[in-house]
């Protein structure tokens, strides 16, 4: 029971990806078409032939225009908020019995539209029970397949490191609305940068250790400065890392996990970033 409620909080990335829910959409579908056909909660053997049809045939118009609503139109309107970011296996089905609720909701709206039957208390949980099959199934199969997706192009990722030559030592200028504080850094000795609300702390590492300093500029201007360094890549909304300084990653369900520099100081690579970080990993 405990390893169960410890799943529960495990994080789920929050599937925003327009490709994979269309074709997570027609499957979801075509999979509680086949269901419905085969349990019949509905008994339709108690209509005729073009009765059967008809109900069939909005079932799945029902099914199609509710996944659609949640599962595209959705994401695509809260995409740039907060509220996806901490998402968890817990919440996830949570999201997936909305789903369910609304689809069932569009069942009880339906039939009362085509009047061939009282949609009753019992039928709704039939239809409840039956339209859980998927996500039982759905949730541990995603959350395991990114698992291994991730752990394996991290392990890819890894084994690249270690056949990385140092780039030419060059410098980065830093310039600060202050021009007191402005910092000139070589490239090859930077770490990371972070966004520190109206300053960026920029990390680096010579001879003599570890040192940090606030600029007050934005990370978006450091990510400017560092446009003709492509191996000074943005990661993360308030990171910026030196790829050559990453000495491990790690692959979770949600992405990387970076360590940098000697010490291996802990970073995200968001979702997002994944792409580009790759692409990039690989041609340096």
């Amino acid at each position: 029971m405990a390893k169960w409620f410890e799943f529960l909080k495990k994080s789920y990335p929050f599937n925003d990806d327009l490709k994979q829910n269309t074709k997570l959409i027609f499957v979801t579908s075509l999979i509680l078409f086949l269901l419905f056909f085969l349990f019949q909660p509905f008994d339709p053997q108690a209509l005729n032939i073009h009765e059967k049809y008809s109900l069939i045939g909005g079932l799945i118009v029902v099914i199609f225009l509710g996944l659609s609503i949640n599962l595209l139109l959705v994401p695509a309107l809260l995409s740039g908020t907060r509220l996806f970011k901490s998402w968890t296996v817990l919440l996830e089905i949570f999201w997936n019995l909305w789903i369910i609720f609304t689809i069932a909701t569009g069942y009880f709206i339906y039939f009362q539209l085509i009047g061939y039957f009282s949609f009753s208390f019992y039928i709704l949980i039939k239809v409840l029970i039956i339209s859980a099959i998927p996500t039982i199934i759905f949730i541990p199969y995603n959350r395991n397949r990114l698992l291994k997706m991730h752990l394996q192009s991290a392990l890819e990722l890894n084994r690249h490191l270690q056949e990385k030559a140092n780039p030419l030592r060059k410098i980065i200028h830093l310039q600060s609305d202050y021009e007191k504080d402005d910092l000139s850094v070589d490239v090859n000795e930077l770490l990371y940068i972070k966004s520190a609300n109206n300053y960026i702390e920029v990390f680096w590492q010579d001879r003599k250790g570890i040192h940090s300093r606030l600029v007050r500029c934005t990370l978006k201007y450091a990510e400017e400065a560092a446009r003709d360094y492509p191996f000074i890549f943005r990661c993360h909304r308030a990171f910026i890392v030196n790829i050559y300084q990453i000495r491990r990653l790690e692959g979770n369900s949600q992405g990387y996990m970076v360590y940098v520099g000697e010490d291996q100081r802990l970073l995200s690579v968001s979702r997002m970033y994944i792409p580009r970080f790759k692409e990039l990993f690989y041609k340096i």
